[in-house]
């Protein structure tokens, strides 16, 4: 990305600067130089597309929740993650317990055509699992318009909707991608 802004931008320094032995008041080709925030296909890499947290029952031996970010190649690392903030992921999916692919362009496409305020209207309350040792989750989807949220406790996560059936299929796969070991309490 830092190549194409020097790109540009020597581009913008030649096209000021006009030809060589231009004369002053003589018309000359306008270079136009445009800005976009999507780097081109070829200079783009991936960027993150989804958090799926583990909250609850999974802290009832050690600190055993994961954290699982999938990225917009469909790239997946599955994290033991923070009590304190358990959104929170490393810069890096090489700092992962476990890595994997998944094919996301279902979901990528769902997710470009919910409108997750209508979607949250629509859902039933959720339930607190973790208040009976089980297992809560937290989302966050990353969408041209900002991250948004939603919790399991607030909202039922209801596989019948096609949101929630794709973020179960991405579940599934990081599941079965690898096992987090077991760290008991010290």
């Amino acid at each position: 990305m830092k190549n194409l802004v020097l790109v540009v931008g020597f581009a913008a320094i030649l096209a000021s600067c006009g030809a060589e032995g231009g004369d002053a008041g003589v018309d000359e080709p306008v270079v136009t130089v445009t800005s976009s925030t999507t780097a081109p296909e070829m200079l783009a890499e991936p960027v993150p597309l989804l958090v799926v947290a583990e909250v609850g029952g999974c802290y009832m031996m050690g600190p055993n929740c994961t954290t699982t970010l999938v990225m917009s190649d469909g790239s997946f690392g599955v994290y033991r993650n923070d009590p304190v903030d358990v959104m929170a992921v490393p810069e890096s999916l090489d700092e992962a317990e476990y890595r994997g692919a998944v094919d996301i362009a279902d979901l990528a496409h769902t997710v470009a055509a919910t409108d997750f305020t209508t979607l949250r209207a629509s859902l039933g309350p959720g339930e607190c699992m973790a208040c009976v040792d089980g297992i809560d989750y937290r989302v966050r989807v990353f969408t041209g318009a900002g991250p948004e949220d939603l919790a399991s406790v607030d909202y039922e996560f209801d596989e019948a909707i096609a949101f929630f059936a794709e973020l179960a299929e991405v579940r599934r796969a990081a599941a079965a991608a690898g096992t987090l070991e077991l760290v008991p309490r010290s």
